[in-house]
């Protein structure tokens, strides 16, 4: 009777050491599921903040960009009803007189041509469009690439 309550009893402890020991290793499966859901929640967060922020720039530089649009239109408008010249800096020189007929200086300064003016706004509209992509993409790879590689 000893012998069998012996016998029990190993059973017992042998039992009670095997469950110790996968409770420990739930317990440790647990602890790397916990991990992984926080690494994940950051993750998460990070790109949430990265989309906010992409949609921000994207909205200010839009922005930014039809402004400079507008402000282009404007002024091709204004010169054309005459409420503003389009002025160029230029030097005209003079060309020595070579016959004995007088000559008259030019009174008005340099300025473009009726139709060298579309032109001009053409340039000038896709200069503003260079230079606002050149700086947003400057910018979102500063706010947004590189952000996300840290």
């Amino acid at each position: 009777m000893i012998a069998a309550l012996l016998l029990c009893l190993g059973l017992l402890w042998w039992q009670l050491d095997s469950k110790t020991e996968s409770l420990g290793t739930v317990k440790g499966q647990l602890e790397q599921s916990q991990a992984a859901v926080e690494s994940i929640r950051a993750t998460l967060k990070l790109q949430r903040e990265l989309i906010a922020d992409a949609a921000e720039f994207d909205r200010r530089t839009t922005q930014e960009l039809t402004d400079a649009q507008t402000e282009n239109d404007r002024l091709a408008a204004a010169v054309a009803a005459g409420t503003k010249r389009l002025r160029i800096k230029a030097d005209c020189p003079r060309v020595p007189d070579t016959t004995s007929t007088p000559s008259l200086d030019d009174a008005g300064t340099a300025e473009l041509s009726a139709d060298s003016r579309p032109d001009y706004y053409a340039l000038r509209k896709q200069l503003t469009l260079t230079e606002k992509a050149l700086k947003g993409l400057q910018e979102y790879v500063g706010l947004v690439c590189l952000r996300g590689d840290s």
